[in-house]
């Protein structure tokens, strides 16, 4: 039987003649061997050059700064590119205005390439959709969010006492008068919080001042005693104050304004009343 084929490695130590180490390794297992040297050889190269600034020195690769110089140089590239066509087409439109033997034209046959509509936006509603949209106007039109501004949208309005209704004289007014039962109590048209109160106000009473959301706020004036104070929250529809005594018997009033970003808006188009 033929013996398989091993290769030996040996130390010696000849001063003294003795073996002091040997390792026998068949052809396999040394290329066995080799492979798994040089992939963990790959693999802890390619860590080096990941993990480590060495990648920097690789032929081809950019630095930091470099790098940086080339984004900024294809920016104004770009820059460049649309500022040379816009001047070409300002160009082209003195031309076109300085000749005058051209032929008076709409300016839209001259357009080369419009942005044609999305296929989508040119499908006429389905009848599900021309159903859906009889039935949300039919139920939105009495809806106050609906008939007041489109900032109103972002306002949940609440009654602003109970038994309210606004002077005849005043229902387009920036500041109408709300007409009450006497020493009715008197809420907040909306969540916010008291940014000022005045006792007495130059109206009569007292009045009160609160910030709301999205850029609105209130004032009430010539209300009785006040049930809030200054830098609280108060949620929509909570008592902030008694009404005052108007003159009739059994009956009061105060005055409402609101704004929104700075402008005055008219009360009675926001208010349940």
């Amino acid at each position: 039987m033929k013996a398989k084929k091993r290769y030996r490695i040996a130390i010696e130590d000849e001063s003294r003649l003795r073996q002091v180490a040997s390792v026998s390794v068949s052809p396999a297992m040394l290329w066995t061997g080799g492979i798994i040297f040089g992939l963990l050889l790959i693999i802890f190269t390619a860590l080096l050059i990941m993990a480590t600034p060495v990648r920097t020195l690789l032929p081809g690769y950019l630095k930091r700064g470099e790098r940086t110089e080339a984004k900024e140089g294809l920016l104004r590239i770009d820059s460049i590119r649309e500022a040379y066509r816009i001047n070409n087409l300002y160009l082209s439109n003195i031309l076109t205005v300085l000749n005058t033997d051209r032929t008076p034209t709409d300016s839209i046959l001259n357009v080369t390439s419009p942005n044609e509509l999305p296929p989508d936006s040119l499908l006429p509603a389905s009848p599900r959709e021309i159903e859906f949209i009889s039935k949300m106007k039919d139920r939105e039109q009495y809806n106050v969010t609906i008939l007041a501004p489109l900032a109103a949208d972002q306002l949940r309005i609440y009654p602003v006492a109970d038994g309210a209704t606004i002077s005849e004289h005043s229902q387009s007014a920036t500041k109408p008068r709300i007409l009450t039962p006497k020493a009715a109590p008197i809420c907040a048209v909306a969540d916010g919080r008291i940014l000022a109160i005045q006792n007495p106000a130059p109206e009569g009473g007292s009045a009160i001042v609160i910030q709301h959301d999205n850029g609105f706020a209130s004032r009430y004036s010539h209300l009785g005693t006040p049930a809030v104070s200054p830098g609280t929250h108060v949620d929509g529809g909570s008592v902030i104050a008694h009404g005052a005594s108007g003159g009739a018997i059994g009956s009061g009033f105060f005055f409402m304004e609101m704004w929104y970003d700075g402008n005055p808006v008219e009360p009675g188009k926001y208010l349940e009343l």
